[in-house]
């Protein structure tokens, strides 16, 4: 008898504790080599949850010129649409006030008398002026404060958002750090700095950019804040909906090190 056939209950296959114990065994076989057809059992192995990928990506100086190549380095899923789109609804329900709230009938002031007599008038029955039916009246179903926070834990947290990195690496270049390059804050820097790269930032539709700095520079801040299609991000509030969203990404040096650092370990 195979290791399979060992497994097999003596019930009919016709009870349920029959089929209960067949698939039991069909769980708990182990891998028989040497087979083909029917009595042959596939391995049942599990895919890793994540892996390290390696990518090359154009370096540039701040004056537009490449330098060569650096390495990005991540962990990313196994399964990068499943966590990266729960990522980006966590974020966005994040964002949410849960502020809204609609009186209903009960809330709205007034409406204490009726309005005019039950019969005789030819209209519906009104015992208030404050139904929803009718305008000024009480919301039905209407919305009320809502908490909307959701948690992802931390681990996850990192291979969603390594994983959306290396889903946009193609359309990503990395630059030598820029905060030396505003002692003040200055648009016009940061516009000349954005067209000295190649971003298409000359194109009819200039694509979104996304630039990643290690840490917060106040005058990078001011300097970029008025751009429609720049998102400035450092490595504290790196979120996976801008990255994603973004035409180009644009990673610092010092970013990229902190980069490899978090999330190219498990």
């Amino acid at each position: 008898a195979t290791a399979f056939e060992t497994c097999l209950p003596p019930e009919p296959m016709g009870s349920s504790r029959g089929v209960l114990a067949v698939v039991s065994a069909l769980l708990c076989a182990p891998v028989v080599t040497g087979l083909a057809g029917p009595a042959a059992v596939v391995s049942r192995t599990r895919a890793p949850v994540s892996r390290v990928s390696m990518a090359e990506v154009p370096a540039f100086a701040v004056d537009g010129s490449q330098t060569g190549t650096a390495t990005v380095s991540l962990r990313q899923s196994s399964k990068p649409m499943y966590v990266v789109h729960r990522k980006v609804l966590c974020e966005l329900n994040n964002r949410r006030a849960g502020t809204a709230v609609a009186k209903t009938r009960s809330e709205v002031s007034g409406g204490g008398k009726k309005p005019y007599q039950q019969k005789g008038t030819g209209r519906a029955r009104r015992g208030s002026s404050r139904s929803p039916l009718i305008v000024g009246g009480g919301a039905s179903h209407g919305p009320t404060p809502k908490d909307w926070t959701q948690k992802m834990n931390k681990k996850e947290r990192r291979v969603a958002t390594a994983s959306a990195i290396m889903g946009v690496i193609s359309r990503a270049i990395v630059v030598d750090d820029i905060e030396s390059e505003f002692s003040q804050p200055k648009t016009k820097a940061m516009k000349e700095l954005l067209d000295r790269l190649p971003l298409d930032q000359k194109a009819p539709k200039p694509p979104k950019v996304t630039l990643i700095t290690k840490d917060k520079d106040d005058n990078v801040v001011m300097s970029g804040r008025n751009i429609d299609n720049l998102a400035l991000l450092h490595m504290n509030n790196i979120n996976v909906h801008d990255i994603v969203g973004a035409g180009k990404l644009v990673i610092t040096k010092s970013a990229l090190e902190a980069m490899n650092e978090r999330y190219g370990t498990a």
